[in-house]
This record gives C-alpha cells, structure tokens and sequence, in this order.
C-alpha cells in the first residue's frame, strides 16, 4: 500500500474511531483524548493490515481502535469513580493530618523494626517477584510499564506481583 492509500484509509476510517471512543466516553476521560487514542489503533491497523485476506477493512480496525482506547483507559484512569463528596471528605482528612503532623511523632524504635522486619521479607523473595515489587512500589510504575521494562506481559506481572505480595504478608505474620 502506498503512503497516500495509506493516509486516505485512515481518514476514511476516523468516523469509525470516533464511533467506537463515544462508546467509552463519560467515564472522566474527554471525548477528543479518546478518539485520538483510538486513532492511534487506527493507524497500527492500517499498518498490518492485507487487503488479500479478504476481510473489511473496518472490521479489522475496530478491535485495535477498541483495544488502544481500554488499554488508555486502564493506564491513565481511575479504575473506581471516587464521589465528589467523598473526594472534598478526604481534603478534609488530609487537612487534618497535615494540622496533627505537629504533634507527637512515631516512636523511631519501632519505625527502624518495621524497616527490619520488611526488608528480611523482601530478601524471601525470588528476584523476579522482588524486582517486581521494587518497580511497582518505589519506582512507582504502573503494570504495563513494568512489563515493558521486564520484557514480559502485564498479565504476568499482575500474577507475579499478586504472588509476591501475598509471601510477603505472610512473611510480615511470621516475622510479627
């Protein structure tokens, strides 16, 4: 396919695109951040596709379109809506936590041990699950992220993150 087939496929198709972001809009995310993520599925589309399988091109496209957009989604929202006045409730606590931050602080003692305890359970870890951990928790990247990074899939980094928590927690009760 030539460059300009290319370009005319995917400016045919953009109605598609916005068709399928509607379906996803009202979540948070705006219509247009939508449909431009659903343009880039769009574009991967036209990138694989071959007219001589003999399937619509359209057809072929909208699970891309679909997928980029959940994907988007899953990365960059909220899994939950948080209701506004729960959300002006939790400044609130926070203002307060802030105003006590003043006060009294945590005993040092038991600070260093909890550091203690932690770190002799993430040294039970296999390497994978404590990278894993270490990515999430003080790189602070998101699962897919990790994948990328460990050259795996974010299904499997889920599993192994799941895993590694759970030997940690019972490692902590253990220790406790």
């Amino acid at each position: 396919m030539t460059p300009k087939d290319r370009r005319l496929l995917i400016e045919r198709h953009l109605p598609l695109v916005r068709s399928i972001a509607r379906r996803y809009a009202g979540g948070g995310e705006p219509l247009e951040d939508l449909a431009q993520v659903g343009a880039i599925g769009l574009i991967k589309a036209a990138d694989r596709f071959d007219a001589a399988r003999g399937v619509a091109f359209a057809a072929y496209a909208a699970p891309f379109v679909a997928g980029e957009i959940r994907h988007h989604l899953r990365d960059r929202c909220a899994p939950v809506r948080v209701p506004r006045r729960l959300q002006a409730e939790g400044v609130r606590v926070t203002a307060v936590e802030l105003e006590q931050a003043d006060g009294p602080q945590p005993d040092p003692m038991g600070d260093a041990h909890d550091r203690v305890a932690l770190g002799a359970a993430l040294r039970a870890l296999g390497p994978t699950e404590r990278r894993v951990v270490q990515l999430r928790y003080l790189e602070d990247l998101t699962q897919a992220q990790i994948a990328r990074r460990i050259g795996r899939s974010q299904v499997h980094v889920s599993r192994t993150l799941r895993a590694a928590l759970l030997r940690l927690q019972e490692q902590l009760a253990v220790q406790g």
